[in-house]
């Protein structure tokens, strides 16, 4: 089966969207053939195509399938809101859920022909492990893109209220920045990660690499957060007040949380993703 994924991004950025794309190439390439291309061209002429940017992208894409007759899957990367509620428009033949909150919300606004199916994201066990020795310098983690919508600002301004914790940041745009290649030895450094990002943020691949190091997580209280994280974490209902998630990340410090992280991420590794993808494809050809 010759699967094609399309990524205008792909030499451009280095986001969750692009990381999911190399990661599922590089998984699956044993029972299929998976290309990620810039180009339209070389593109819709396969079995199953996937834009994973959005919008126009995901209109012009279906037009083309059509008139070849091959199918058209979106993952939901974007998150319930508007751009997902255009993509689900167009019609595809499957639109993906990262999560069971997230097919929810797809069902309301599908079109009656579109079938909605969850597959969580996955995360690679050999790649994230825990660390062997911790630093315990009281480390409180965040890594994402230093762009407005991360919300970097709030888990900073908590981290100044609590007395001898340092605050490291790490992706593109910020102080640190590193390759995925490398990211793992980042967590491994930390104490606790913080990320608090908007409901309608489509799933957090970061969450499952921290937890797979054994990180407890401080998160937004929401449906989505709470299915990844599990009782791997503390959650806050108003991240925007900083003592609030202060004091949520300074309990997260005190608990001995054991190896409740690392074991949480097990329903997300990739021997039991995969499966999931694997059914989808299959579908998909029948």
């Amino acid at each position: 089966m010759k699967i094609a994924i399309l990524s205008f991004d792909e030499d451009k950025n280095i986001r969750g969207a692009e990381i999911w794309a190399k990661t599922l190439q590089e998984k699956l390439k044993e029972k299929y053939e998976i290309n990620i291309s810039h180009s339209f061209y070389k593109w819709v002429p396969v079995d199953v195509n996937i834009p994973i940017n959005g919008r126009w992208q995901v209109l012009i894409c279906r037009i083309l399938t059509w008139l070849f007759r091959k199918p058209m899957v979106v993952f939901g990367h974007s998150g319930p809101g508007a751009d997902d509620k255009w993509n689900l428009l167009c019609s595809p033949n499957v639109f993906v859920a990262f999560s069971n909150p997230q097919k929810e919300w797809a069902e309301k606004y599908k079109l009656p022909w579109t079938k909605v199916v969850m597959v969580p994201h996955a995360v690679d066990f050999q790649k994230f492990t825990p660390a062997k020795v911790k630093p315990n310098k009281n480390i409180i983690l965040f890594v994402g893109a230093n762009t407005l919508s991360k919300r970097i600002n709030l888990v900073k301004n908590a981290v100044d209220l609590i007395p001898n914790a340092n605050f490291m940041v790490v992706g593109k745009g910020n102080e640190i920045e590193t390759t995925f290649d490398k990211i793992q030895e980042v967590y491994k450094k930390a104490d606790v990660f913080c990320f608090v990002p908007h409901p309608w943020e489509a799933f957090g691949l970061v969450f499952l690499e921290a937890l797979a190091t054994n990180l407890p997580v401080v998160t937004t209280n929401d449906p989505i957060r709470r299915e990844i994280v599990g009782d791997a974490g503390i959650f806050v209902d108003h991240p925007e007040d900083p003592k609030e998630l202060a004091d949520a990340i300074k309990k997260a410090l005190e608990i001995d949380w054991k190896d409740r992280p690392r074991k949480q991420a097990e329903n997300f590794s990739w021997d039991k993703i995969i499966i999931k993808y694997e059914e989808l494809f299959k579908n998909l050809t029948k």
